[in-house]
């Protein structure tokens, strides 16, 4: 969607997106504002409010916004990956796990529970072992924030949030029991719908799902279409989705931080979006920054300083913009400055040199 912006629900582009990056709280709305037309927050909102999306812990143990319709599926095959992001400096009992993790459900059940209200909550039954090694405790907090079930509360997904997170346990309608195999055709599907054509590394690195599980649903997956790369690589793609041919015009658009066109790939393909000679200065740390495409290609960052009286967004490109480009992206600027501060009483864009 990031060819044409196009007339889609908001649930429904979530899903065909495979869910939306929502580290930081305005990300899922910068995404949708680039590939929807006539988007609005209060869209988003509205739907993260009725509970229509769920904002978790879940593919590479970090935060997204998914269906609650999926959500059962993503929790389901995601759950080793998160497990694995963090390895204990002692494995812990399974039983001791178990245990804590009903627990934090049912301290969370009827009210937002805080991190540190969880930890307070977890430290009084903690095993011993677990108590005297203050690196197990932490992980065993971070295990119960994000492998128990809990998922944010609906008001910690909206675009104005920035205070700490508040979690609640899934209701009963989102721990509906999933079989495996279903949960991992669904990664697969989302994922090729999204990115493809795609390797079996792409779609791995973007879930977290070990490559058996990846290749096995590949092979129960009905109607793929098979390419082979120039090195000899195979990718696949559902046989109904859209190829664009590569002279197809891309309109200069704009990404949110750790927007998962660039994530999608194994990291080593990123350069499909993202030239080489830029990742540095796009990803470094934890950190993906707030980036502008120019002809579907990254070609800088952007940063935006909301005050009451103007919101000015300030771009930082990485080589000399051409005319055109320049104009497109002024426009378009002024257009995301005036979404994402509507308060403020001007907009505009200013370009770095």
């Amino acid at each position: 969607m990031l060819l044409a912006r196009e007339e889609i629900a908001v649930v429904d582009a979530v899903a065909r997106l495979g869910g939306l990056q929502a580290q930081w709280a305005p990300s899922p709305y910068v995404a949708l504002w680039s590939r929807l037309a006539g988007f609005t927050r209060d869209r988003l909102t509205a739907a993260i409010d009725r509970g229509a999306l769920v904002k978790a812990t879940l593919m590479r143990a970090t935060l997204h916004l998914v269906p609650a319709a999926e959500y059962p599926a993503y929790s389901l095959a995601t759950l080793e990956g998160r497990l694995g992001a963090w390895r204990p400096p002692a494995s812990p009992a399974l039983a001791d796990l178990r245990r804590m993790h009903r627990d934090v459900l049912a301290f969370a059940a009827r009210t937002p529970r805080t991190r540190d209200q969880i930890g307070d909550r977890i430290a009084r039954h903690m095993p011993r072992s677990a108590a005297r090694d203050e690196r197990v405790r932490s992980w065993f907090l971070w295990a119960a924030v994000t492998t128990s079930g809990l998922v944010w509360h609906p008001s910690g997904a909206r675009f104005e949030y920035r205070k700490g997170a508040r979690f609640v346990a899934a209701p009963e309608r989102l721990r509906k029991a999933v079989k495996a195999d279903a949960a991992y055709d669904l990664i697969v599907r989302r994922h090729l719908a999204a990115f493809g054509p795609a390797s079996v590394a792409d779609i791995a690195a973007w879930s977290s799902v070990r490559v058996p599980h990846v290749r096995a649903a590949l092979a129960r997956t009905r109607g793929l279409a098979r390419f082979t790369d120039d090195r000899g690589r195979e990718l696949f793609d559902l046989a109904r989705a859209p190829r664009p041919p590569a002279d197809a015009p891309a309109p200069v658009r704009f990404l949110a931080r750790f927007d998962a066109a660039i994530l999608g790939h194994d990291a080593a393909e990123r350069t499909r979006i993202l030239p080489a000679r830029y990742k540095r200065q796009v990803i470094f740390a934890a950190e993906v920054w707030t980036t502008f495409l120019v002809d579907g290609f990254v070609a800088g960052r952007w940063t935006i300083a909301v005050r009451p009286r103007e919101a000015i967004l300030e771009l930082r490109p990485f080589a000399r913009l051409a005319r055109a480009d320049r104009a497109a992206l002024i426009d378009e600027g002024e257009r995301l400055a005036r979404f994402y501060a509507p308060e403020s009483r001007t907009h505009g864009v200013r370009i770095a040199s």
